[in-house]
């Protein structure tokens, strides 16, 4: 069980960094690791490939354990999202967490043209070919997302062929999966009140597969903003953004939020200027304690302490920033974050 929080850099909340391996991002992993946390985990949406991002922290690094949060199953094939595991694994010397799933619809439809169909089995059928990809075996597959044909296989394989898969889950049924086939799963946003819920999917899928449930880790990304006016208006904004999407409903089921969302929604949709910034204002600070951890330091250690004793790893997610203040309020949410834990 956690005993301390992992760390989420918020990669499209950086501007264009220097040229070369020394830069803010590679900076802030650094000090992650000198901090005293134990991993750091990166997104890919529409900003940095996190693959590039994740190589170039792993160079920078000794000890810190760098994950995927997430790469979408629909941008990559497993075949290519099993490469890259094998030479982030190879560079950073086992110190790499492939984390993947469904990823933003909006990202996979309209940023890549994409049709977002099955999520649930092209997760499932992507796992199944890097697991079988990875120790360079020959490989034969036949899936209804994915064929692999003529025994085709990795020239060299993974010096950890078991390397940690986590998958990101927002409802019972890819829960149900993480715990069938995945190290972890990494969900968002998701409220205490959920816990016990998310807990019992993951261990229906493990039942199934024979598993203990133990051997499943359950993170949270959980988002974080500093005590600035700016800071909390983005976190709420960021807030809002991320309830606005329908995936989130099961979650929020478990809360006392579902009527506020669906106004907060009806607004974040609208189109009409300014009604983004009215929905983010609906985002009060027992809201952003619900979905989050809030802003002040106090609030922020209340929170993850309550989040541990849940038996759940949480993920500080810092999109609560300032725009050129970005690697400042890092710096300052990750200390109060490790605060006595490092």
């Amino acid at each position: 069980m956690a005993d301390k929080p992992d760390f989420y850099l918020v990669t499209p909340r950086m501007p264009l960094q220097a040229p070369g391996i020394s830069n803010e991002i590679t900076e802030l992993a650094q000090l992650a690791e000198d901090l005293g946390f134990d991993r750091v985990w990166i997104i890919e949406t529409n900003d940095r490939d996190a693959f590039a991002v994740a190589t170039e922290m792993a160079l920078a690094t000794k000890r810190i354990t760098i994950g995927t949060n997430i790469v979408s199953v629909f941008t990559r094939t497993p075949t290519l999202l099993a490469m890259g595991a094998f030479t982030l694994d190879e560079i950073s010397n086992g110190r790499f967490i492939l984390g993947i799933g469904p990823g933003g619809t909006e990202i996979v439809r309209d940023g890549h043209g994409v049709p977002f169909g099955k999520p649930l089995t092209r997760v499932k059928e992507s796992i199944e070919v890097i697991r079988a990809l990875l120790p360079g075996d020959r490989v034969t597959y036949e899936g209804t997302q994915f064929t692999i044909t003529d025994g085709f296989r990795l020239r060299a394989g993974a010096r950890d062929p078991n390397l940690p898969i986590y998958i990101s889950a927002l409802n019972p049924k890819m829960l149900e999966l993480a715990g069938h086939s995945a190290d972890g799963v990494i969900l968002s946003h998701a409220p205490v009140e959920a816990v016990s819920a998310i807990r019992e999917q993951v261990a229906g899928g493990a039942g199934r597969a024979s598993r203990h449930p133990r051997d499943i880790e359950i993170c949270i990304n959980l988002p974080v903003g500093v005590d600035e006016p700016e800071g909390i208006l983005s976190l709420r904004k960021a807030v809002a953004w991320h309830l606005a999407a329908p995936t989130y409903d099961w979650l929020i089921s478990h809360t006392r939020y579902a009527d506020r969302v669906a106004e907060i929604r009806s607004l974040w949709w609208s189109g009409e200027a300014g009604e983004r910034e009215t929905a983010a204002a609906l985002v009060d600070d027992d809201m952003l304690l619900t979905f989050g951890l809030g802003y002040t330091e106090e609030m922020i250690k209340s929170r993850i302490d309550l989040y541990l004793e849940q038996g759940v790893t949480p993920i500080i997610d810092s999109h609560g920033i300032r725009k050129q203040h970005e690697k400042e309020d890092t710096v300052r949410i990750m200390k109060a974050a490790i605060q006595g834990r490092g």
